[in-house]
């Protein structure tokens, strides 16, 4: 009886043994979504200009993004948004009223573009990276 026992717990021990380059289990911990995560750092646009948009969208996937217009005119523009400023927006991914009534001023620059597995799909995608209500 003591064999059977002894032959039944080393079968039990030697097949909970994995090989030994086997790799390490995935971490529990669930991915944040892009979109509710901040953009990458973003490149600051050495002259540092700010320039007056009105905000007249907001899109969310992977990442959300502002539709801005510049007031002095010129080509409306779809772009992230690094600004602190912008996070309270994306994690409810609507913007809050009156927004889109105001005049801002934003300092552009650059960020990575991530999907929402962390890939970078665009390594210089334009990014407000500085927002404030114009004066």
């Amino acid at each position: 009886m003591s064999r059977v026992v002894f032959i039944g717990l080393t079968s039990l021990i030697l097949a909970s043994c994995g090989p030994a380059d086997q790799a390490p289990p995935p971490e529990s911990t669930a991915p944040t979504p892009a979109s509710a995560a901040p953009a990458a750092p973003a490149t600051v646009n050495p002259e540092g200009a700010w320039t007056k948009i009105r905000i007249t969208g907001l899109t969310c996937g992977d990442n959300c993004y502002l539709q801005i217009q510049p007031i002095t005119g010129g080509e409306a523009d779809e772009v992230m948004c690094s600004a602190d400023r912008c996070t309270p927006w994306f994690e409810s991914q609507a913007l809050p009223s009156g927004v889109s009534d105001k005049t801002w001023e934003v300092q552009m620059g650059v960020v990575d573009q991530l999907d929402n597995e962390g890939t970078v799909m665009d390594d210089n995608f334009p990014s407000v990276i500085a927002l404030r209500e114009a004066s």
